[in-house]
């Protein structure tokens, strides 16, 4: 490559990049969607923070304090699959074995490779070739762990409408009272929510408390605040005497329409949240194929003079 093209490539490269960054830190007036956006960002980072701000291995020093997940993730991960990881110590372990696998995978391989083709440089640097392999893979692993129990939870609170609509079904018939009722609806179904909901019954057996407290514990294990909402249900129902079947219906539709609010509003902040991924996937190259076309002529002519 010529001066002349090197030169019209760099200044491309800034001015694509530079326009860009205008873009994003022009002062503008913020959209609703953008409010919202911002907002929940915002509060997911709090509540990250506040779970994982006071690591207990500051306090005791010792691995076995470290936090990889929260508690209840972890709960909901062993419960949606059994090859998951039980405790944080199983995912420390896990995290470890595949850091020091891919560790000594880029070790070996870098080395024979560089040994192979004299390219001595690559078995030097082998070492933080590995460093960087394990980094990326404990946090792919991470990052899909985080992605598993996002969709749990999605499928627990899609779910759990169609097991409340099934037991005011066989409550309606008259053959079995609310408990009774929604021990059949959950033993008819196999998926996340139902689990949650027999580990609630069994804990209302083994510890001989009411059902709305094992479903309060239930949903305090694994973070699920639907199932709180359901005990509370549960609770006004008891309480004030309200039909349990009206009340199931009531909670069903309530539940269902809030997630579709939810799906709703996942598509209507799409375009805000792409806002970045398609401005530097597809105008920032644009800006720079645009701004080359426009320096390499002018670098052409200015190294002829």
């Amino acid at each position: 490559m010529t001066a002349p093209l090197a030169g019209a490539l760099v200044l491309s490269v800034l001015t694509g990049v530079t326009v860009s960054w205008f873009f994003i830190a022009w002062p503008r007036r913020i959209s609703a969607e953008e409010w919202i956006v911002h907002r929940r960002s915002f509060q997911r980072a709090h509540d990250t923070t506040k779970q994982f701000g006071g690591l207990s291995i500051l306090r005791t020093g010792s691995v076995a304090g470290l936090r990889i997940l929260p508690e209840a993730d972890v709960a909901l991960l062993s419960l949606a699959s059994p090859d998951a990881p039980a405790t944080q110590r199983d995912a420390i372990r896990r995290l470890a074995l595949l850091a020091g696998g891919a560790a000594v995978g880029v070790i070996i391989v870098a080395s024979i490779g560089g040994l192979a083709t004299g390219a001595t440089w690559l078995a030097v640097f082998s070492p933080l070739i590995a460093l960087l392999a394990a980094g990326a893979v404990v946090t792919g692993q991470w990052v899909r762990w985080r992605f598993e129990v996002a969709s749990v939870r999605a499928s627990i609170r899609k779910d759990l409408p169609r097991l409340l609509t099934g037991a005011r079904v066989l409550l309606d018939s008259g053959t079995a009272n609310a408990e009774q009722a929604l021990a059949a609806a959950v033993g008819t179904y196999a998926d996340p929510a139902a689990e949650l909901l027999r580990e609630a019954l069994r804990r209302k057996e083994v510890q001989r408390v009411e059902f709305e407290a094992a479903v309060d514990e239930v949903a305090d294990h694994y973070a699920v605040g639907e199932l709180h909402r359901l005990a509370d249900n549960l609770r006004v129902g008891h309480r004030y005497g309200t039909g349990m079947s009206t009340l199931l219906v009531d909670f069903a539709q309530r539940a269902r329409s809030s997630w579709h609010a939810g799906y709703r509003e996942r598509i209507t902040r799409a375009p805000v949240l792409m806002t970045v991924p398609a401005l530097m996937f597809f105008v920032l190259p644009l800006l720079v194929l645009v701004m080359f076309l426009v320096f390499t002529p002018l670098m052409g002519t200015l190294g002829r003079l």
